[in-house]
């Protein structure tokens, strides 16, 4: 009997040790809804592992941002291609990738005085580049708006870099992999 309780309480403590999240209080998207098994396991585990629910991932899309008003964030999404040094590179992807919550605060710090946050992400390829110019889906978004989108340096400090907006996309040429924040001014 001492030996079953022991085992047992032995597997509480196993089963119940937590696991740590990537960053301290950054939530993990509901995967477990209606629509996002979409019959294929391999996408489910590679949505969960991204941190997105299934039509983010399928979509190369960000649409729930981390303590941001879920109405409020323009959605973004980015397809094949990006001009690389100055020549299209059609079979180029930048993935779309969640961003860091602690970014997340500090674009909205950036935000105070400048205008409006519109979202955050976290933008990735493996191919090298001195300068790409990316262009992100953004619907809704209209030609002459005034977005300006600034590329995470370090910590705290963020840099403004060349943006063009038109009907429903965003260009943006930036020189590494990071986080971008999306700005209207007011």
């Amino acid at each position: 009997m001492k030996k079953a309780i022991i085992l047992a309480l032995a597997g509480a403590m196993i089963f119940s040790t937590p696991v740590m999240a990537k960053e301290v209080g950054a939530p993990v998207a509901v995967y477990l809804e209606d629509d996002s098994y979409i019959g294929i396991p391999e996408e489910t585990v590679l949505a969960i592992e991204e941190d997105k629910v299934i039509g983010e991932h399928m979509n190369n899309a960000v649409i729930d941002i981390w303590d941001m008003d879920g109405e409020m964030v323009q959605d973004l999404a980015v397809g094949q291609g990006a001009v690389l040094d100055g020549e299209f590179a059609s079979g180029i992807t930048f993935d779309l990738i969640k961003p860091d919550l602690k970014r997340v605060y500090s674009a909205k710090d950036l935000s105070q005085g400048k205008g409006s946050l519109l979202t955050v992400v976290n933008v990735h390829t493996h191919a090298g580049y001195g300068t790409a110019k990316v262009t992100f889906y953004a619907p809704g978004v209209k030609a002459g708006q005034a977005i300006t989108v600034y590329a995470n340096v370090n910590d705290e400090n963020w840099v403004a870099v060349p943006t063009e907006v038109s009907d429903n996309h965003v260009v943006v040429e930036i020189t590494s992999n990071g986080h971008l924040a999306f700005i209207e001014a007011k």
